[in-house]
């Protein structure tokens, strides 16, 4: 599919700052996604935000995906951008892979809102957000094993959910 004039002058920007840097692009169903290195989205997040010819003063989501059958690039995530005075959106896109703990540098600093969307993609999936001020579960209680979202997840075990009070049930009223 062809790229919208606003797309092209993007994808232009973003090359002519970042070289090789963006890997790929791609454009399906009305969505344009840039697939980026993962050491630069810091840079990229900040240029995005920043940068007068750009202006995607909102991030609208982050979101994680599990692609288990492929060990060098398992962990995907994307980063939801939005420029509310043109209406343009761009989903920024990267890999990460199985080996080691999957990281990546967090962009909250530049976007306070991915604070909380950090927190649950690390909670659902496991990967760390380097630099992120309040790391920890945002969805699941403190002491949850696993990452439930990971594909690798345990299906057939339940642990035992917000029991804080199981051995001190509340009185019962007849």
């Amino acid at each position: 599919m062809e790229l919208t004039a606003q797309e092209k002058t993007l994808l232009d920007l973003m090359k002519e700052e970042f070289g090789d840097r963006i890997i790929d692009w791609l454009h399906n169903v009305d969505q344009f996604s840039i697939i980026v290195k993962p050491e630069s989205i810091f840079d990229i997040a900040r240029f995005l935000k920043g940068d007068e010819k750009t202006g995607f003063e909102l991030l609208s989501d982050i979101c994680g995906v599990d692609w288990i059958d492929n060990p060098d690039q398992r962990f995907e995530i994307v980063y939801n951008f939005y420029n509310v005075t043109s209406g343009q959106r761009v989903l920024i896109r990267t890999f990460l892979p199985e080996s080691g703990k999957p990281a990546i540098r967090s962009i909250q600093p530049i976007y306070s809102g991915a604070d909380w969307l950090e927190r649950e993609v690390y909670d659902m999936l496991g990967i760390e957000f380097e630099g992120h001020p309040d790391l920890r579960r945002i969805l699941t209680p403190d002491g949850f094993e696993g990452w439930p979202h990971r594909k690798d997840f345990p299906l057939t075990y339940e642990q035992p959910h917000f029991s804080w009070n199981k051995d001190n049930p509340p009185e019962i009223i007849k």
